[in-house]
């Protein structure tokens, strides 16, 4: 059955609430507050609230209560600007956006609800201060800081996630097409971002959930600020990198593949080739009970055999869902001031986002980047884009 206007099966629905209601009982959450800023780049701004409602705030932050007990109904609080029409959630009961504190207290007091424990999830997205208003205010028995319930929850993807995952896969080979026809010498690079981004919004691409990136040539101070590029005209010979993604349903992918503007040389092919073969030596390793790590050394080895690279952490993907980088996140366990980045054992049906990469001044910036699922075989890619350089 399919909620009108939502595109999401009602199975899928009552599927992530049992399974956070699981896990707050695990806990003895009697409350989970979930908060939710703007979309932003950094991970946990911008899913917990959207995968709960499927509602997405628009400015400033937006919130969720969900109580234990399944005869209560959840609330949302939508956000401040309140830009989006109630068919955007399958939550019914909403109230505008306003004080925090008095939406929690009046939830709790229509409800008869006084919990020895209130989790909350996304503290990230709200101030320390606010904390400390719960405290004084609500005055529960424990405050407790639960994201671990929605981020573990969000990492496996359910079979409905996968194929809108697939769905996004595929109108970014769109885009990848078009760039493959629209690149010539005398086009900037940000007529090429024009045209990838116009190819897949008419594909269906509801939005682009990261900056899409055309870095072109082979000057690395130029490579280094991918995000203010876009006015260097392109020349016959220049290596170009796409790094963009999709989004369907919400959900998003990231992808990257090299062009050149003429015909390839022997040493860039042989780049390429090398990072394909490092990518399947990672998905051959991203099984189920692996530590992200062990995938990230798989990358690293193949790599190290050829070139003169740090052996450290690489930083060789991250997870991908609902948002374009969160959990788990795979070589960045040595960040070890943020939880968030830390050395997590995979699962069957996480989703992850392997992306070798390497620079020479005489080839150019390169990299090969997919989406991989985690089977029980190893890492199955979510696309069929061919993993070469575009010749054009």
């Amino acid at each position: 059955m399919i909620i009108e206007g939502l595109k999401m099966p009602e199975e899928e629905i009552f599927r992530r609430f049992g399974n956070v209601r699981k896990k707050m009982s695990e806990k003895d959450i009697e409350v989970l507050v979930v908060f939710s800023g703007p979309g932003s780049m950094r991970y946990g701004q911008r899913g917990h609230v959207l995968y709960l409602s499927g509602y997405e705030p628009y400015f400033g932050n937006s919130m969720m209560i969900l109580p234990l007990d399944t005869k209560l109904e959840p609330v949302l609080e939508t956000d401040s600007a309140s830009y989006f029409p109630p068919e955007c959630t399958w939550i019914k009961n909403q109230v505008e956006a306003g004080n925090h504190i008095e939406v929690i207290k009046d939830y709790l007091a229509d409800n008869s609800l006084k919990p020895l424990k209130i989790g909350v999830a996304g503290e990230y997205s709200v101030s320390p201060l606010f904390f400390q208003r719960m405290i004084e205010e609500l005055k529960p028995a424990k405050i407790e800081i639960v994201s671990s319930i929605l981020e573990e929850e969000r990492m496996v993807k359910s079979e409905f996630e996968l194929e809108c995952m697939r769905k996004t896969a595929q109108i970014a080979k769109k885009g990848f097409d078009a760039a493959a026809a629209f690149i010539k010498p005398g086009v900037i690079e940000a007529d090429v971002v024009s045209e990838v981004e116009r190819v897949c919004r008419e594909h269906g691409s509801q939005f682009f959930p990261h900056h899409t990136m055309v870095i072109s040539g082979k000057d690395e101070k130029h490579l280094e600020y991918w995000w203010n590029c876009g006015r260097r005209k392109l020349e016959a010979g220049d290596p170009i990198s796409i790094d963009y993604g999709a989004m369907y349903n919400g959900y998003c992918s990231d992808l990257c593949r090299p062009f050149i503007i003429g015909k390839a040389s022997d040493k860039q092919k042989d780049v390429v080739k090398i990072l394909v073969e490092a990518q399947q030596a990672a998905a051959e390793a991203a099984k189920p009970g692996v530590l992200g790590s062990v995938v990230d050394e798989a990358a690293n080895k193949v790599m190290g055999k050829v070139w003169d690279i740090d052996k450290g952490p690489s930083g060789l993907g991250h997870g991908v869902g609902l948002e374009v980088h969160e959990w788990p996140f795979i070589g960045y366990q040595h960040m070890e001031d943020d939880e968030a980045y830390r050395d997590t054992v995979l699962e069957e049906n996480m989703v992850i986002s392997m992306e070798p990469m390497m620079f020479f001044s005489d080839t150019g910036d390169f990299q090969i980047e997919d989406q991989f699922v985690i089977t029980k075989d190893g890492g199955v890619r979510l696309n069929d884009i061919p993993q070469i350089i575009f010749e054009v």
